[in-house]
Order: C-alpha cells, then structure tokens, then sequence
C-alpha cells in the first residue's frame, strides 16, 4: 500500500508539473528509505526501529507527501513561485524529519524530549539529538541546493526556503509528538507527519514572499 501511494504521489505531481518535481518528491522517499535502512539492526536492538523493516504504509506516505501533491496542483492552476516555495518547504520538512529522525536514533548521547528536555530513550516520540538536529538542518539544505541545481528557479531564495521552512517543520513535528500524538490515541504519527509538513511548507511561503 506504501508503495502504491507513493507511486500515485510521484506521478501526480509529475503530470501536474514536470520531472524536476518528481526528481525532489522522489529524492524524500529515496533519503527517507536509505535512512530508515541505516543501522536498522541496531535501531531494533534498542526498540527504535521502525515496525515492518521500514516498510510504511499508505497512511505514511500520504501523510508526508498530501501537502507536496497540493502545492504542485496549486502550481499547475496559477503558476505563481509562491506554490513552488511551499512545495520545496514541504519536501525538504518531511525529508529533514525522516531523516534526522532516524539517523538521530542512533546517535551516541542520548536523546532529549524536545518540550521539557529531560533524557528519553531513543525513538521517543518528540525526542531530539545533536546527531539529529545536525542531519535535519543538512537534509533541508541538500533539498533546497538539488532545487536551485535542477534550475527551479534563479538565485538562492530556494535554498533558504528549503533550510528554514525543513527544520521548522521538522522541529514542529518534534512538538506534535511529543505533545498531541503521545496524548491523543486517534492522533496517529500520520497526522503528525501532515500537519508539520503543512505547516512547513507555509513556513516556506512565508519566507519566500519575505525575501
């Protein structure tokens, strides 16, 4: 099922834009599978890998990537950069949550929740690293550099875009499951992933019509 929607999601919005889009959705789910994959017998032994090999189901994927599919449609009705900046956002916020998450949960100081900073153990819901928070600033930056690469467009607002609007984003995820998603039983890690993407990518917007 993660697979199907995946593909549907990768599709979408390459009939919606064109294939530099796809090149950057499709660049979130390659770094988020090589993340998960990485030390994953070491993540199990300390019960912080994630269920299924790192298989994620269609709930997952649409939670990361329903908001990147919205902006590329937005993009496709009125053509403006501002939906170009919410989709750049968007991806590069998933992308630096995956990521940093997972290759956070190795890390060798042990993690801190991000709200009252007291020592969890790795994979906690909201749990934060230095390991962590380096890979989730440099994942957003990597996003925003392919973008400015593949000509997406001129000059480096992209790149700054990519870099504030992924870790907010991500940090906002952070939030969101260490508050609501460990509170609420219907308030699954899918909501989460949605909601700090979104909010993310608006993050994006905003600093794409600030500069």
């Amino acid at each position: 099922s993660g697979l199907l929607s995946g593909y549907l999601v990768g599709m979408g919005i390459m009939l919606l834009t064109d294939l530099r889009w796809f090149v950057l959705i499709f660049t979130f789910f390659l770094l988020s599978g090589a993340a998960t994959k990485y030390k994953y017998d070491q993540k199990k032994r300390i019960g912080a890998a994630q269920e299924k090999k790192g298989a994620r189901g269609y709930l997952n994927v649409l939670g990361n990537g329903l908001v990147a599919l919205g902006f590329a449609a937005l993009q496709a009705v009125f053509g403006e950069g501002i939906f170009l900046a919410g989709f750049v956002a968007a991806v590069a916020s998933t992308s630096s949550d995956i990521v940093g998450g997972e290759i956070g949960r190795v890390s060798s100081d042990e993690p801190r929740l991000i709200t009252t900073f007291e020592r969890v153990s790795a994979g906690t819901d909201g749990a934060v690293s230095l390991l962590g928070e380096i890979t989730e600033l440099c994942t957003a930056l990597f996003i925003g550099v392919l973008a400015l690469l593949m000509g997406m467009e001129s000059g480096f607002d992209l790149v700054i875009v990519a870099t504030l609007g992924g870790v907010i984003g991500a940090h906002i995820d952070s939030v969101l499951g260490a508050t609501v998603e460990a509170a609420t039983v219907k308030w699954g890690n899918s909501c989460t992933n949605f909601f700090s993407s979104l909010l993310g990518a608006l993050t994006g917007v905003g600093v794409y019509i600030l500069l």
